[in-house]
């Protein structure tokens, strides 16, 4: 056992963040920490390594463990360059071999046949048994495989003070890894890396022998690399074993099991309570009913299965269809100063297709998107637009939210045909509140400005999405919701993303952006590795069948349907509940009170209004 919390609370004043927290950690795990944003991650890990103190219960650990912890947005301070810093990890080699090279040197000056040159080289000797030993002759060999593995091998010779956040949250997860700790503690060690470095980084740590403690929402890396999962949720910590796909059918399945449990033994206790209450009067069945209230008393009650926090209700619809081509690219050339990012690149969408644009970061994905959604008339001819298109556009930096603006008002202010409740219900389907819907957009935490910006998305006639990285700042829980939705949407999507499960279960086609050139492959993220390996692409991936064609042109058909009576029953609910509002105001009025046949007609009306406004919402909540 390398570490273990026995009844560990912790509180942020009165609030709790975790309780009765009892885990192991042992030689070899590979343990992958899930929950939803706010339930208490982070707080754990600063817990486990010393950073905040319990507030109850402890924390033990093997004498003499050696612990890496990989903080988010680390601030790595240091005045040397990226590769002395990594080299640093090595300085007891480094040492070792300047001492070595020295005996050597002395060794050329002395008497080979002298006592003097024998004990030298009784020292060299030592020496580089030791240096084997501690592979000093690989340190360099070491520093240059992480540097170019993590994508950092252009900054090798830049002062560490001076990297971006997130290039120095790279560089000290690169020490970290050089310096092969017994236990690894990695809070969000994927974000923002391409496919091409996670891919390594896997692999990396996979064929290491620390004992990993990961916090990640790539579903990806968790399947990858754990072998169990701890679950925080509700002010506990729930452990499954196996990889994140096997956690979500097991959780699924314990709650079922729970579920179950609580229900039989709930119709027991109901059983037995009416027995008691028929009974415990009569003489010659009161010892029975005394029994069985001893019994009830005894009972270890259990509890029912506590929900899952309700994650975002995301929904993309139009009215219309496009054109068959919603989005051509004709020998575009993109770049900016020397830099040119694509020449003469092309490409062509055709309507319903769910094209994943990736490539390696820095090669221009978010500048394409973004150039796309601009509409910038020089690109005429080169972005070309089919007839009655309508786009949406998510911004990774979410540009287009006004810091000043009420969160209310910012969905309001592009939608002014929206009423308040159709505002505030769309807001709060996306798990925006009342306690949020009046706060100001700058205070709005990264999870919750996607949300917003996605809402807006939501509140407009879209038959074209263009997304950029929309699950960066989301859970696993709203990204899990947002793929959902993505996935039964009828229209077109172009998007960019990192969470390479998200690509995969989402996109029908793959765009890689590579050396100014854009190529396609059909088929998901899976299939797009495969060719890029070099084995053959499944047929399925090649081809659609003339059944598949009309399936989803059937489908696009029937979510253009839905999308439409959507809209035209939240314009009917929209109306009946200001006439109802309308008939019970002039109940108020004085005169009609007075009037019994008057006030008669009016609730008359009321309960006609309402019957259809229920009728109208029961049908909306089917549809929706």
């Amino acid at each position: 056992m390398l570490l273990q919390l026995r009844s560990a609370e912790f509180r942020y004043g009165d609030v709790t963040i975790f309780k009765d927290v009892n885990l192991e950690i042992n030689e070899g795990d590979s343990i992958g920490l899930v929950g939803a944003n706010g339930a208490g991650k982070s707080t754990l890990l600063k817990c486990i390594v010393g950073e905040l103190a319990l507030f109850d219960g402890t924390v033990s650990q093997k004498n003499g463990l050696t612990v890496g912890y990989l903080r988010q947005n680390c601030d790595m301070l240091s005045d040397r360059t990226l590769y002395e810093e990594m080299m640093s990890v090595f300085s007891a080699q480094t040492k070792l071999l300047e001492e070595i090279k020295f005996v050597s040197e002395q060794m050329s000056r002395v008497d080979p046949d002298g006592n003097e040159y024998r004990a030298l080289a009784d020292k060299y000797h030592r020496l580089t048994v030791e240096a084997d030993a501690t592979e000093a002759y690989q340190s360099e060999v070491k520093v240059k495989t992480v540097i170019n593995g993590m994508g950092m091998a252009d900054f090798s010779d830049r002062i560490v003070s001076t990297l971006s956040g997130g290039e120095k949250t790279k560089a000290s997860l690169c020490k970290i890894l050089l310096q092969q700790p017994e236990l690894m503690i990695l809070d969000e060690p994927t974000n923002h890396l391409d496919y091409r470095t996670l891919d390594w980084l896997e692999t990396y740590l996979s064929d290491k022998r620390s004992t990993l403690l990961i916090v990640s929402h790539d579903r990806y890396f968790l399947d990858k690399l754990c072998t169990s999962i701890w679950d925080i949720q509700h002010r506990r910590v729930s452990v499954y074993n196996g990889n994140y796909t096997k956690y979500k059918q097991l959780k699924a399945e314990r709650i079922r099991v729970q579920q179950a449990e609580y229900e039989r033994q709930q119709r027991e206790i109901a059983k037995l309570e009416d027995y008691v209450a028929r009974n415990k009067a009569r003489a010659s069945t009161a010892d029975m009913a005394k029994s069985r209230e001893k019994a009830l008393e005894r009972m270890e009650r259990a509890e029912a299965p506590k929900a899952d926090e309700k994650p975002p209700y995301f929904q993309f619809s139009y009215t219309s269809e496009s054109s068959e081509f919603p989005l051509t690219i004709q020998r575009l050339t993109l770049g900016y100063g020397d830099n040119t990012l694509l020449t003469d690149g092309s490409l062509q969408i055709r309507r319903g297709q769910k094209v994943a644009l990736l490539g390696l970061n820095g090669v221009g994905k978010s500048t394409l998107i973004r150039r796309i959604a601009q509409c910038n008339p020089k690109d005429a001819g080169k972005i070309v637009f089919g007839k009655n298109v309508r786009t949406g556009f998510y911004d990774q930096e979410n540009l287009n939210l006004d810091p000043n603006l009420r969160v209310i008002d910012q969905l309001w202010f592009y939608n002014t045909r929206m009423s308040q409740t159709e505002v505030r219900s769309l807001l709060a389907r996306v798990t925006l509140g009342t306690d949020d819907v009046f706060k100001r957009v700058s205070e709005l935490s990264g999870g919750e400005r996607a949300k917003l910006g996605l809402a807006m998305i939501m509140a407009k006639d879209c038959n074209l999405l263009l997304l950029d990285e929309p699950t960066n700042h989301l859970d696993l829980p709203s990204r899990e919701a947002l793929e959902s939705a993505l996935k039964q949407y009828g229209g077109t999507l172009l998007f960019v993303s990192h969470d390479r499960y998200f690509v995969n279960s989402v996109s029908d086609c793959v765009a890689e952006l590579n050396g100014g050139a854009i190529t396609v492959y059909q088929g998901n993220y899976d299939d797009f590795i495969a060719r890029k390996k070099g084995v053959p692409a499944p047929e399925k991936a090649q081809t659609k069948s003339a059944s598949s064609s009309y399936r989803s042109a059937k489908e696009r058909a029937e979510q253009t349907n839905r999308a439409r009576r959507i809209k035209e029953l939240e314009a009917t609910i929209t109306e009946l509940e200001r006439q109802a509002e309308e008939l019970n105001a002039k109940l108020s009025d004085p005169q009609i009170a007075s009037d019994y046949k008057k006030v008669s007609e009016i609730l008359t009306q009321i309960e006609q209004v309402n019957a259809k406004l229920d009728e109208a919402v029961k049908e909306w909540e089917k549809l929706v």
